[in-house]
């Protein structure tokens, strides 16, 4: 006969552990973080060994906990995958994607469109989250970022590079640009990309302005300050300023008649754009193996964009 420990004990366990806490565990599990703390008492109880040391506010795990933590949240995954796929809910899409901001529009979607000429049945989710992210426990079938470093755990496909360059309308390169070039272009013209808090060592105008061999470091507070390549790319649609725009994105604009690049002195992006796709101990779950044409069906759609 097994011995089957309880579930909920082990469920509110492993929520704590993941999210660092009682309280972020209760928002999840939608109960209240007293009753989060009672149901892992059960679970120490039932092992009749402290999982967590309670100190100053804080937990850490004991051994105990740590040589439990791994087979409890493979065994929940699990769990979670077999019973999705027997209910067999018709409302989830057959194909989960996940991708950062800044691909979604001009990389992400037309690819998506493509697929779906292909393959009209095939029910897609486009999600647009920020790293990281659980992707087993989001079902998630395809994470498309540039921080493949976050999911070691995972298969990943390198998908390209890519490099920033200066991109405006003709309108405003004729009103800044025509006479003195980026010599006296004022700051306050400037959109300034925000990769967010994670990063440090994307381009920037003052390395832009350091590899151009312009002497002057610009003043972002004068400047337009956004969050997301994308966000900046609509800016320069709009003539609201001259931005640094991948060229995996400014190649989808209007260019000619109303955007042009008026310098290809390009800075290179410091990570490459990844396609991740889950995996549970080295080997694809069975989620993962029944959606492998799909997967890869998609995946050759956005190498050709």
């Amino acid at each position: 006969m097994m011995r089957l420990p309880p579930l909920n004990p082990l469920k509110a366990f492993e929520a704590t552990v993941r999210l660092g806490g009682f309280t972020a565990a209760s928002v999840e599990l939608g109960v209240s973080p007293p009753a989060v703390s009672m149901q892992v008492r059960k679970a120490e109880e039932y092992y009749g060994k402290k999982l967590f040391r309670r100190s100053h506010n804080a937990l850490h795990l004991t051994d105990a906990g740590r040589q439990l933590y791994p087979s409890v949240s493979a065994a929940l995954i699990e769990l979670s995958t077999i019973s999705d796929h027997l209910l067999e809910n018709e409302a989830r899409s057959n194909l989960v994607i996940s991708t950062i901001q800044s691909l979604a529009v001009q990389w992400v979607s037309p690819a998506i469109a493509r697929f779906r000429r292909a393959c009209p049945d095939v029910g897609i989710e486009l999600r647009i989250e920020a790293d990281p992210i659980d992707l087993e426990r989001a079902l998630v079938d395809i994470r498309l970022t540039n921080e493949s470093h976050l999911y070691p755990q995972h298969a990943t496909t390198q998908l390209f590079d890519d490099t920033v360059f200066p991109t405006c309308t003709h309108s405003f390169a004729d009103k800044y640009l025509a006479q003195d070039g980026f010599q006296s272009l004022p700051d306050s013209a400037l959109i300034h990309t925000d990769w967010g808090e994670n990063y440090a060592s994307f381009p920037t105008w003052a390395a832009w302005f350091r590899t151009a061999g312009i002497a002057r470091t610009p003043d972002m507070r004068k400047g337009l300050r956004v969050g997301g390549a994308a966000v900046a790319s609509a800016l320069v649609l709009n003539n609201a300023g001259i931005a640094l725009i991948p060229k995996r994105l400014f190649r989808d604009l209007p260019m000619g008649d109303h955007v042009v690049l008026p310098s290809m002195v390009g800075l290179p992006l410091p990570y490459s754009f990844y396609a991740i796709t889950p995996q549970q101990h080295g080997q694809a779950s069975r989620r993962s193996l029944s959606k492998g044409p799909l997967v890869n069906g998609f995946l050759n759609e956005l190498k050709t964009v």
